[in-house]
């Protein structure tokens, strides 16, 4: 079974989502939290809830339309065969060309490779289907025929029958509910069940235990293989086990051993008593390793697995089954870069609606190629709109915060984010350029609403010229920090004073004339001497070009005794929030340039 389009409607933040289309192997539904992930998931689940989409303009429930889900299932002609044989009894349209002789017709369906069929969920209901429910002709012929079947002794009996009966959306509907498998970050207490022969997971899993006892019992490999399969992805689990209780020996009752030795039962723990992510991975390679062609859903994968484990589990569903379909939600770097979607879909959110949009492969396979190699955070730029990379994580943190407290809240869809490492864009190993289009098309990549992308670095030490290179390499995307680096606007006697102050409590006597002479004397000296050094620390050219973050790391830990080390990434925000709080005029041209760089990636 597969699933290949889903369409929402009226359903929780979702109006419309269009059509959604899904591919064979993984299917990644990426966003930020509460964009609308879960309740995508969630839509697909054979219990809907009447959770109606709501908005201001129209929330009385007796206003709304009742959700509605509409789906495009496939399966082969053997499956749809295996499931009416469970089914009993149903009605099959034939095609009109075919009406003289069903038997031959549903002979050929059930040797067909796929049959979809396009069916819909509403609340409480099992599927319907507009007719007729599969896709081999459209409407009504005017001499409606179906193939009335009847299983027999593991047969089919096939007749003809004159109307225009279909009641396949209810073979639809077992196929569905038996082999859709759904995992959420939830905790699952399946670590107990009543005593049976069970070979065949449910897709609540709450049979686990007598299907691990089945398989252990009956399927020693394929147990064993499981257990080594856990192991792989908790490298803290050893064994499992499954037993009767004691005290109940009605109930199953699955024990994790921390040892591949199962010495004393003592030394085992309840698998209800585990960790949130073991009960779900043993779970979930049950349903894989033992169920054919199923559409496996899993909901923040990276909610209930470290990312070492993530990686794991990845890499065993993409070496080892890749034969069932998967449907992940995720905002983790990690399983985007590491799990080879076939499709991506990017869920957005904006007030009270989320939108859904796929994302271009080609694209997307490019930014996870170039951002494992420069490290980059692919989880930082799905969902922006606009992308402002910026020097390193300090300007990162720092200045979204100068935005917000000199103009306002960043715009919609505009994030501000770190590039990995500056010098890719000035290296001799690397084209300098091309760095740039790399960068341009991981933004683009990230979300295909991209408007615009900027880049902002430190001057540091380059030259005029050399810095007119570099933007003329960057066509006129790249920005430069009108001096050195970020700290030049904090040599400020007061909140370096502060911080000592705030840092050891022992320091209280420190006076702001102290820490400006012992500024000054620092200038006064190598390495901080350079040729714009006249003695005023408020000069503008020297602010321009000294190493401010050095001298006023060296400057703290003198007067403190090196009681107190400065940290850029870590302190540089105090000295930024005491300047903006008590001087804030001191700081307009660095909260100017901000600003400008926020309204080029919005133009």
């Amino acid at each position: 079974m597969r699933l290949r389009k889903a369409r929402i409607q009226n359903f929780q933040s979702f109006s419309d989502t269009g059509d959604i289309e899904f591919a064979e192997g993984i299917n990644l539904i990426i966003g930020q939290n509460n964009a609308g992930k879960s309740a995508l998931l969630r839509a697909l689940q054979p219990e809907l809830p009447n959770d109606r989409h709501r908005t201001p303009e129209r929330w009385e429930t007796y206003l709304l339309p009742a959700p509605e889900v509409h789906l495009s299932i496939s399966l082969s002609g053997y499956e749809l065969r295996n499931w009416i044989l469970q089914t009993g009894q149903i009605h099959f349209p034939v095609a009109p060309p075919h009406n003289d002789d069903v038997v031959a017709f549903m002979a050929g369906v059930f040797e067909m490779a796929t049959v979809t069929f396009s069916v819909t969920r509403t609340a409480g209901q099992a599927f319907t289907a507009a007719y007729p429910s599969h896709g081999l002709f459209v409407g009504y012929p005017q001499q409606p025929v179906n193939a009335r079947i009847t299983p027999n002794n593991g047969e089919l009996n096939v007749q003809p029958h004159y109307d225009n009966q279909d009641t396949v959306p209810g073979v639809i509907w077992l196929a569905w509910n038996n082999d859709l498998f759904s995992f959420t970050a939830e905790r699952m207490m399946v670590g107990e069940g009543p005593v049976a022969n069970a070979t065949r997971l449910a897709p609540n899993a709450s049979n686990l235990p007598s299907v691990l006892h089945t398989l252990s019992s009956e399927r020693g490999d394929l147990f064993r293989k499981l257990v080594s399969h856990l192991r792989e992805v908790f490298p803290t689990v050893g064994n499992v086990s499954i037993r009767t209780k004691a005290e109940s020996p009605h109930i199953f009752e699955v024990r994790v051993w921390p040892t591949e030795a199962m010495e004393r039962l003592e030394l085992s723990f309840p698998l209800n008593s585990g960790g949130t992510g073991v009960a779900q991975v043993i779970a979930l390679l049950t349903a894989i390793m033992t169920i054919d062609n199923a559409v496996i859903v899993i909901d923040e994968i990276n909610s209930f697995l470290h990312p070492a484990a993530v990686k794991a589990l990845l890499r065993i569903m993409q070496t080892e089954y890749q034969h069932h379909q998967y449907v992940i939600s995720t905002h983790s770097s990690e399983v985007i870069g590491f799990s080879n979607p076939a499709t991506i879909h990017l869920v957005k959110r904006s007030g009270y609606k989320s939108s859904i949009e796929k994302l271009d492969l080609g694209e997307v396979g490019k930014f996870r190629e170039v951002a494992e190699h420069l490290g980059v955070s692919m989880a930082d730029v799905f969902a922006a709109e606009r992308v402002v990379w910026v020097e390193g994580p300090t300007e990162e943190l720092c200045f979204p915060y100068i935005y917000q407290q000199s103009v306002g809240p960043l715009p919609r869809g505009t994030i501000i984010t770190s590039v990995a490492a500056t010098g890719d864009f000035n290296s001799n190993k690397r084209d300098p350029a091309l760095v740039y289009e790399v960068y341009s098309r991981l933004s683009g990549a990230a979300a295909t609403l991209v408007v615009s992308v900027v880049f902002s670095f430190d001057t540091e030490k380059l030259a005029e010229a050399d810095k007119a290179e570099m933007i003329r390499r960057s066509r006129g995307l790249l920005n430069f920090l009108p001096r050195r680096h970020l700290e030049c606007y904090l040599i400020d006697a007061p909140a370096i004073a502060a911080f000592i102050v705030n840092k050891d409590p022992g320091s209280a006597g420190l006076t702001v004339a102290a820490v400006e002479q012992a500024l000054t004397d620092a200038a006064m000296q190598r390495p901080f001497l350079i040729p714009q050094w006249f003695g005023n620390l408020n000069d503008e050219a020297w602010l321009c070009h000294v190493d401010a973050a050095n001298l006023i790391s060296t400057v703290c830990g003198a007067l403190s005794e090196h009681r107190v080390p400065f940290a850029k990434k870590d302190d540089t925000l105090f000295l930024l929030r005491y300047v903006l709080e008590n001087d804030a005029a001191k700081l307009k041209p660095l909260c100017d340039y901000v600003a400008s760089l926020v309204k080029l990636a919005t133009n």
